[in-house]
């Protein structure tokens, strides 16, 4: 019963929109009907503004902080049950209940649920990922470079399967929602938002 309680409240903490209700107090707009259409930190600084897009950044990380800490806190026995939390606040992120399942593309919330977990691999995420986009010049390319290098990083640099499992969930999460959004909207994957 404990498992499908932090399951569920990691989840509703993931759906709550922080960009796009920083885009709507500041600009009086939906974020899903401007710029990428994508309820991320990307649109919200594209759309709105550098300061809506800081407040939406922070509200977004802080989910996957908050999923994991509880987790934790009520559930320590349950060696699983921060990593579930993680993934699942993502999930909430990317397709919250309140939007009728259009949300982010998770960076920012998976950025947030590593800080807790492995603070190190936050660093790697975003050098891998500037380093590469620097190289390709290309958005998706880093980006799938990114999710499919992250379960390797944290399973050689945890030493543990759990990591590399974890890694594994969120680097699919994270690539999933831009291929449904660039098959969704018929846009050049490089145009999606990635958070």
């Amino acid at each position: 019963m404990k498992a499908v309680a932090i399951a569920v409240l990691s989840y509703v903490i993931g759906s709550i929109p922080f960009s796009y209700l920083a885009a709507r107090a500041f600009k009086r707009i939906d974020l899903r009907k401007v710029g990428s259409r994508n309820v991320g930190t990307t649109n919200v600084v594209k759309s709105a503004g550098l300061i809506p897009g800081l407040l939406a950044a922070i509200g977004d990380c802080g989910k996957g902080i908050a999923a994991v800490l509880i987790a934790r806190a009520t559930a320590p026995e349950l060696s699983w049950a921060a990593f579930a939390a993680g993934l699942l606040a993502v999930v909430g992120h990317n397709w919250p209940i309140w939007l009728g399942f259009h949300g982010g593309g998770g960076l920012a919330t998976c950025i947030g649920t590593l800080l807790v977990l492995s603070a190190a691999s936050v660093f790697y995420l975003l050098a891998l990922w500037g380093a590469s986009y620097v190289l390709t010049r290309h958005k998706y390319a880093s980006s799938v470079f990114g999710c499919v290098s992250l379960p390797v990083f944290l399973g050689i640099y945890e030493q543990s399967w759990a990591y590399f499992t974890f890694g594994l969930g969120m680097g699919v999460l994270l690539g999933a929602k831009q291929v449904i959004a660039w098959l969704r909207y018929g846009r050049k994957p490089d145009s999606i938002a990635a958070c």
